[in-house]
């Protein structure tokens, strides 16, 4: 038996090695395109593999090869989380033609900062080395996070120290939709003690504000109207800075949101946040 994917034909034993599971039918929305669904695809297995979190879920357009790629980070407060509670993510975005990947990557208390920003790291290089035989383009990479999940996907485009264990730099990311990140990791708070110490270098190390610099990928910046309090701040902080030294970003409020709805109701009708951050990919894409 044979799979054959973007003309390549590899056989099933290859594929297992790093799949889990593939979707034995197409998942077919009420709109668009047909999804194939491979899961559980192992993304690493160094030092300190968790044969859980070091796996990564994609959701690929049937009949669209050469997709733009989408690549979601989930949140959870860097202690909790998992892509399984994003399959609407995945689904909504491959059903609109993009091959959309939802990652894992390990939390605190098995690690604490910069475990979880390096795993990002790691499964990105992955996506851009092979997500072309799953049918997806590695020149069109954008990247997509809510919360804890917004905070490391911008930290990634900000701090090119992460990619270039890799052998990659940030020119690789075509674009960056955070939606309500945290960008100041501040440096009294007794809550993130567990995950960034209480270190003062090590927070600023860690927040995207202060790592800040260009070049930088195209960043969206979406909060909501009812978010946790300093998030809009936050966001507008790091908007401002974009702006001021001539970086490319955009900025803007979902209405009638609140923390956890902005990336729950994703997917459902006429929902301001799906339409912002396909938008954003369109504006962006490399022809």
């Amino acid at each position: 038996m044979k799979i054959i994917l973007r003309g390549l034909k590899l056989s099933v034993v290859f594929l297992l090695l790093w799949i889990g599971s593939v979707s034995t039918a197409f998942a077919q929305g009420d709109s668009g395109y047909a999804i194939h669904v491979f899961q559980d695809v192992i993304y690493y297995q160094g030092e300190g593999f968790n044969s859980n979190k070091h796996r990564l879920d994609i959701y690929h357009p049937v009949m669209r090869p050469g997709a733009p790629v989408l690549m979601f980070v989930h949140g959870g407060g860097w202690t909790f989380g998992d892509k399984s509670l994003y399959a609407h993510v995945g689904q909504t975005f491959a059903q609109r033609g993009l091959t959309t990947v939802l990652i894992n990557y390990r939390l605190t208390p098995e690690v604490q900062h910069p475990g979880h920003i390096e795993d990002v790291a790691r499964a990105f290089a992955w996506i851009h080395q092979n997500i072309s035989i799953f049918g997806g383009d590695p020149e069109n990479i954008f990247l997509s996070g809510h919360s804890a999940g917004g905070h490391l996907v911008s930290l990634l485009a900000l701090n090119q120290n992460y990619l270039q264990v890799h052998g990659l730099s940030n020119n690789v990311i075509k674009g960056v939709a955070a939606i309500s990140g945290v960008y100041l990791i501040e440096p009294d708070s007794v809550v993130l003690r567990s995950v960034f110490t209480r270190n003062p270098q090590t927070r600023a190390d860690a927040s995207p504000i202060h790592q800040f610099s260009l070049p930088a990928p195209p960043f969206l910046f979406l909060y909501a109207q009812f978010d946790l309090i300093t998030l809009d701040i936050q966001a507008r902080e790091l908007y401002r800075l974009f702006v001021k030294n001539r970086g490319q970003a955009e900025i803007q409020e979902i209405r009638f949101r609140n923390h956890d709805s902005i990336v729950e109701r994703i997917g459902h009708f006429n929902d301001a946040t799906t339409g912002e951050i396909q938008q954003f990919i369109l504006r962006n894409l490399s022809l």
